[in-house]
């Protein structure tokens, strides 16, 4: 009789296990967390015991663990003393509960986490789960330009902040472009935001309406070799607005990554300087090289095997390996980077006129003279407004 007893108290603590709920799952209850639970146990079975004697009973019971449970049960046991066990046991359980702790678990670092909760190995920033700072408490927006800004970046990797306007980490092992990031666990990260970018001289364009705060943030982890670039970007978005057609691109949700080869010799349009300079958006499905002229630009479909999109619940990522445009740097060059964020709300119809709302830059230079931007600095239209960084 005491092995069907034992056995009947292990079912219950699985049964109280398996009501943990995945990602945002109810607390685990201390020992004075008043969890009352009224159990129901009906147990039928037939068992053999080794050693002699056989019963019958009914009777009250308490187990004591982690919740402290009472029940009522009946049960009828009949044994022989040959050696081997045999049970078969039916518990319907109902149990309620009049108190919860109030320390809720959330997913891990870079997944979404509960409103008013902690984060495993981290805080709720914005919706994710976030790396805490140095001093133990939740990052906060910071410079994106200078590349200083919090991060939020996945379990068992890299917690390193990249400061892209000073250096661009070098790329190890080889990359596979099909959505997945388990290739740049090693290399630091970086934010873009509204925020961020707003509180960095104003580095934010508005195309419809007057305020610059919206909610889409680009994590991004770039990284560079002998091949060219590459790059995965995670797009926090609660309302993404894709492209509906590779002409209009930049005009919805989407991020566009700019790069050179060098920092000399370019004109500032990147139609003319297409053999040092690359600018690439993307807007899931689509992905288009953009070359400039002036305020103009064409958009060219990115062969298939340099990007990978798709949009999911929240938001979007996107990964590159994007190939040098001219002669590849080394080690301690010097070249030009930057990055752009655009926000979206509805379905492009009719070009600066459609749903783009802004766009957040991650850098702005000043104007180095004879810019073809017609009086107004962008980053699409000049490649000498991008920051020179240099390659580490």
């Amino acid at each position: 009789m005491s092995r069907l007893h034992h056995h009947r108290a292990d079912l219950l603590v699985s049964l109280f296990v398996s009501l943990t709920v995945a990602n945002c799952r109810p607390p685990r209850p201390s020992d004075t967390s008043g969890h009352t639970a009224t159990n129901t146990v009906t147990n039928t079975g037939t068992v053999s015991d080794t050693g002699t004697g056989s019963g019958s009973g009914t009777g009250m019971g308490s187990d004591t663990g982690t919740v402290s449970d009472t029940g009522t049960g009946t049960g009828s046991d009949t044994g022989t003393g040959t050696g081997s066990d045999t049970v078969t046991v039916s518990e319907p359980v109902t149990m309620t509960n009049t108190a919860m702790s109030t320390d809720p678990i959330c997913g891990g670092l870079d997944q979404p986490c509960c409103a008013g909760s902690s984060c495993n190995g981290g805080c709720c920033a914005g919706g994710r789960c976030a790396a805490k700072s140095s001093d133990g408490t939740c990052p906060s927006v910071v410079d994106a330009g200078n590349g200083g800004q919090p991060d939020a970046p996945q379990n068992n990797c890299t917690s390193a902040i990249a400061t892209p306007c000073t250096g661009l980490p070098a790329f190890t092992g080889s990359q596979t472009v099909d959505g997945n990031d388990q290739e740049f666990c090693s290399v630091p990260s970086f934010e873009l935001n509204f925020n961020n970018a707003a509180s960095d001289g104003g580095k934010v364009k508005v195309y419809n309406g007057t305020t610059t705060n919206y909610p889409e943030r680009a994590v991004a982890r770039v990284a560079w070799d002998a091949t060219g670039i590459h790059a995965f970007i995670h797009v926090i978005d609660p309302t993404y607005t894709p492209a509906t057609s590779l002409d209009t691109i930049y005009n919805a949700d989407g991020i566009e990554l700019l790069f050179t080869t060098t920092t000399s010799g370019l004109s500032g349009e990147t139609s003319k300087d297409s053999s040092q300079s690359m600018h690439v958006i993307v807007s899931p499905p689509f992905a288009a090289r953009s070359k400039a002229s002036g305020t103009n630009g064409t958009q060219e479909a990115l062969p298939a095997g340099q990007f990978s999109a798709s949009a999911e619940k929240g938001g979007y990522k996107v990964e590159l390996q994007l190939p040098w445009p001219g002669t590849p740097p080394t080690a301690g060059s010097q070249i030009k980077f930057d990055m752009e964020l655009n926000a979206a709300d509805g379905i492009s119809t009719n070009g600066d006129l459609g749903p783009r709302d802004a766009q957040a830059i991650l850098y702005l230079g000043s104007d180095p003279g004879g810019s073809p931007c017609a009086g107004e600095l962008f980053p699409y239209c000049d490649d000498r407004l991008w920051c020179s960084t240099t390659l580490q």
